[in-house]
């Protein structure tokens, strides 16, 4: 008995050592890692952009979605959202429980999205011109149509942008109230990318002479050096670390992280005008931009005005963003500040709580 005891007693001890030897960490690491490769492998088959909807009008690449209600919309005006030239749409409608756009058609709202599409080679000569006062007018008048009456038109990042001017120069009662979500507008003090894209360092024109429609990786990789650490390495062992915990949604992290590495190209023609008249010589604030020789005055916009500023963001800092309220003629106008970056306020998981109602209860009190 003494023996066997003895012999039970020196099989668990060597178990334990087993258990902590470096050989077991080492396969225990191995198997980690091993799990974060296959959560960043499955994150190109995410399924994203749940919520179903039509194509009610198209344009070359481009095309106006209308999202299917399964009830009447209770809201009178209808929202028209208008998305960056560089990220896919499909961020206002992630997944579900991160979808900004099943939020506003749970407030009643009819819901549109303007989608740039995937742009080409074929592309380079399209400017902004031409997207503000064909696509986007076209879009623009059909959903009013639609609608009876003037629209909401929400806009994202350079989205917002476009959207700015455009309110700006159409004055002829299509927009009811203007939303801005993280949208730079004046660039005297854009933080790295102002600094990064000075006429004296930046190549602009020989980077869109080499590229007729500048790869959606090239503006990634500059949002990515903003943070280099975090934006690089630093999210892979964040994941490692976040897959220990049984309740780390994986699905809502590979929909994130293939948004992110899924940009798209942007036309050289927009490319230059975006950069050179924009973050070089600032000329929308200055009252000097023109689009299709008609000058884009911020006075003339008079529509309510909601501006959202996310209070950590370093592809849109406060002073571009901020400005807005100080051009606009608009009596009605006011800014909300948001705690997060420039695009965890709009799907990350704080954004259900914060952003998306008070979105919703501004725009109620407006329809």
């Amino acid at each position: 008995m003494e023996t066997g005891g003895l012999v039970s007693r020196f099989s668990q001890a060597l178990e334990k050592v087993a258990h902590y030897s470096p050989l077991n960490q080492g396969l225990s690491l191995f198997e980690h890692w091993l799990d974060v490769v296959n959560t960043v492998q499955g994150a190109r088959d995410a399924v994203v952009g749940p919520t179903p909807k039509e194509v009610i009008w198209r344009k070359n690449k481009a095309r106006l979605y209308r999202y299917e209600r399964t009830t009447p919309a209770t809201r009178k005006t209808p929202v028209l959202c208008i998305m960056p030239l560089i990220n896919r749409a499909y961020i206002l409608d992630l997944r579900p429980g991160a979808s900004f756009v099943a939020y506003l058609l749970s407030q009643g709202h009819d819901v549109y999205l303007l989608d740039w599409g995937e742009w080409n080679d074929e592309d380079r000569s399209l400017n902004l011109d031409v997207l503000i006062e064909q696509y986007m007018a076209r879009a623009v008048r059909m959903v009013a149509r639609r609608a009876g009456g003037p629209l909401t038109l929400l806009g994202y990042c350079i989205g917002g942008a476009v959207a700015t001017c455009f309110s700006a120069l159409h004055t002829e009662g299509l927009i009811k109230n203007l939303v801005l979500l993280t949208t730079p507008i004046d660039f005297a003090d854009a933080g790295p990318f102002g600094v990064w894209t000075r006429p004296e360092v930046f190549p602009l024109e020989l980077l869109t002479s080499v590229f007729p429609a500048v790869p959606g990786a090239y503006p990634d990789i500059g949002s990515k050096l903003l943070q280099p650490l975090p934006a690089g390495i630093g999210q892979f062992v964040r994941l490692e670390e976040k897959l220990r915990e049984p309740r780390f949604d994986v699905y809502g992290w590979q929909a994130m992280f293939r948004w992110v590495n899924e940009g798209v190209a942007f036309p050289a023609g927009c490319y230059r005008q975006w950069i050179g008249e924009f973050y070089q010589r600032n000329k929308l604030v200055r009252g000097e931009l023109q689009i299709s020789g008609r000058k884009v005055l911020l006075s003339n916009i008079r529509c309510p005005l909601l501006n959202v500023v996310a209070s950590s963001d370093v592809i849109a800092p406060r002073p571009t963003t901020s400005a807005i309220l100080g051009h606009v003629s608009s009596e009605d106008k006011a800014e909300i500040i948001v705690k997060g970056g420039h695009v965890g306020i709009v799907v990350g998981k704080a954004a259900a709580t914060d952003l998306w109602p008070k979105v919703g209860e501004w725009l109620r009190l407006r329809d």
